[in-house]
């Protein structure tokens, strides 16, 4: 199955061009290796690609909305290495994007190795992270697997988890998003989501507290103020918070 990507910034902050018919992604360059202390994007310690991409491509522009991130951490700087954590797939290596609109960085094509908790991979935040100053706090990370052509969204544990879940949708125009819920089989599970009633663009968060929300799969409906929808599929568990 081929991996499929998302896209990095492209028309102005904040912003990234990313085919949403298809949620297939094009990167702005190849991963070749290149020397270790070029922070361009290449092939490193061949277990990933990584660095800060110096094209933007632009490919089939939607005016729908996307998920692009769902994590939950505790981070606060950047230690040596950092470990990356995606839980709850079993023995299905799940495909694993982190990225940062900021400075247009992107990390993929990662070769997590399986434990008992999860899939997990250990950056060094030096060969990138810090030496190209990309903010903590402006990565997005999104991992899934896929079973049957249907795409499970699992939560990116970056250091430790916090109390909540953080998705972040992505939106080409400015709208509103009056309807956010979680769901699981067509019934709405009272929670913690608010809606966004101002109009804007770009990153939008949503924080879910899950409190005592059973073990399982779930969906994050997301209703635009035109009556557009999307539901994407994720895993829960109590215990990876």
């Amino acid at each position: 199955m081929k991996k499929q990507k998302l896209l990095p910034s492209s028309l102005f902050p904040l912003f990234i061009v990313v085919s949403l018919l298809n949620m297939t992604s094009v990167r702005a360059n190849d991963c070749t290796t290149g020397k270790p202390r070029d922070i361009r994007y290449i092939r490193r310690d061949n277990n990933r690609c990584e660095g800060i991409q110096d094209s933007r491509p632009i490919s089939n522009i939607s005016d729908n909305f996307e998920l692009i991130a769902f994590a939950t951490s505790n981070l606060n700087n950047y230690p040596e290495t950092l470990k990356i954590r995606v839980p709850g797939t079993g023995r299905d290596k799940p495909i694993i994007i982190i990225q940062s609109y900021s400075k247009n960085y992107l990390l993929d094509e990662i070769e997590a190795k399986y434990s008992a908790s999860g899939f997990i991979f250990d950056l060094k935040t030096n060969a990138v992270l810090q030496r190209a100053k990309i903010p903590f706090n402006s990565l997005l990370h999104l991992a899934f697997v896929e079973k049957k052509s249907i795409r499970i969204y699992h939560p990116v544990i970056l250091e430790q988890s916090s109390n909540a879940y953080k998705f972040v949708i992505y939106t080409r125009d400015r709208r509103t998003f009056p309807k956010v819920e979680i769901r699981q089989n067509r019934k709405v599970i009272p929670s913690n989501l608010q809606p966004r009633n101002i109009a804007n663009r770009g990153t939008i968060p949503f924080y879910w507290q899950p409190n005592n929300t059973p073990t399982g799969r779930y969906q994050f409906y997301v209703e635009d103020g035109n009556g557009k929808s999307i539901t994407f599929s994720f895993q829960h568990d109590p215990s990876w918070l």
